[in-house]
C-alpha cells in the first residue's frame, strides 16, 4: 500500500504535535487522532470551507498510522459538499486489507500534495 512521503509524513506529524484546529486563509484545518484498531492510530485530517454560512469537511482524509513503522496510510476520503465518500481498505487487528489499490495510490497522492499546500500557507 501507499504511504505518505517523508515531507508529507513531517508536516502530518507536526500538525498531530499541535493537536489543535488552525485557520489558513479563510479554510480551518484539524488534524486529530481518533481512535485505534490493531496497530494503527487512526488520524483524521479535515480542511473545512464555509459556504454560505455552511461548514463543509472538504474534504476529510483518515489515515491508520503505523507507529511501529512510522508510516501514515491514506485509506479513507470524504467530501462533503461533493456527497462522496469512498474507503480503499479496511482496517483490521492484523492491519489493513486492501479493497481498492487504483482508489488508494490516488488518495496518497492527494494526501501528499494536501499537506505540503497546507505547509505552504
Amino acid at each position: 500500500m501507499r504511504t505518505l512521503n517523508e515531507r508529507a509524513t513531517e508536516i502530518l506529524c507536526d500538525l498531530l504535535k499541535r493537536q489543535r484546529n488552525f485557520t489558513t486563509n479563510k479554510d480551518a484545518v484539524q488534524v486529530k487522532v481518533t481512535g485505534r484498531i490493531g496497530k494503527y492510530n487512526l488520524v483524521s485530517l479535515i480542511l473545512y470551507i464555509d459556504i454560505n454560512g455552511i461548514r463543509y469537511r472538504d474534504p476529510e482524509i483518515v489515515l491508520g498510522h503505523d507507529t511501529s513503522k512510522r508510516q501514515f496510510i491514506p485509506y479513507h476520503y470524504m467530501n462533503d459538499f461533493f456527497r462522496i465518500e469512498e474507503c480503499c481498505a479496511q482496517p483490521t487487528a492484523d492491519g489493513l486489507v486492501l479493497e481498492d489499490e487504483f482508489g488508494q495510490y490516488n488518495l496518497a497522492n492527494l494526501a501528499n500534495r494536501l499537506l505540503l499546500q497546507i505547509a505552504s500557507k
